[in-house]
């Protein structure tokens, strides 16, 4: 088996079917720093969707960066823990950094209000993947010579997964 040191990212789309807690708090409160923040971006209240503002404005882009500081509080309850990515035994993986952007949005209506956060997981070994199913460890396995027994899990492909990252072994 090949094995490589990959990193993995996870979209989690957020809209108005928000079904968690976390969800919901993270659709109320980016929508609502979300109509505080685009004020500076259209002024003369022109403009009524994300895509018309971001279209007539470049620097409108530096709202996912702005909106996403309103969410901080609600990320740290995470403890770092991806939501709704679990390992095959139900154990949830964890991220090391993540970073916010606003799919969609429109100033009269909270319904097209959409988001999505991008966990990214630290490095992880990859030792194979077997059928749908990617055989992982935590951590860079591939510079420990003497170890003989390394803890694996499973982690089966899925939307909005990615290996956002791969360095191959020599």
């Amino acid at each position: 088996m090949e094995k490589a040191l990959v990193k993995l990212s996870y979209r989690q789309i957020i809209d108005v079917h928000a079904g968690s807690t976390f969800e919901k708090d993270i659709f109320h409160e980016s929508y609502n720093e979300f109509l505080m923040q685009v004020q500076a971006y259209n002024r003369e209240q022109q403009f009524t969707t994300w895509e018309q503002v971001r279209a007539a404005n470049p620097k409108a882009g530096s709202l996912h960066y702005k909106v996403g500081f309103s969410i901080g509080l609600f990320l740290r309850e995470l403890q770092q823990q991806i939501p709704g990515l679990a390992d095959n035994l139900g154990y949830p993986v964890p991220f090391e950094s993540h970073r916010f952007e606003i799919v969609a949005s429109d100033i009269t209506s909270k319904a097209g209000h959409k988001v999505a956060i991008v966990y990214t997981t630290g490095t992880l070994t990859l030792f194979g993947v077997l059928g749908e199913y990617l055989l992982l460890a935590a951590g860079d396995q591939l510079n420990n010579p003497g170890q003989q027994e390394v803890q694996t899990f499973m982690l089966k492909l899925q939307p909005q997964l990615s290996i956002c990252s791969l360095s191959s072994s020599i």
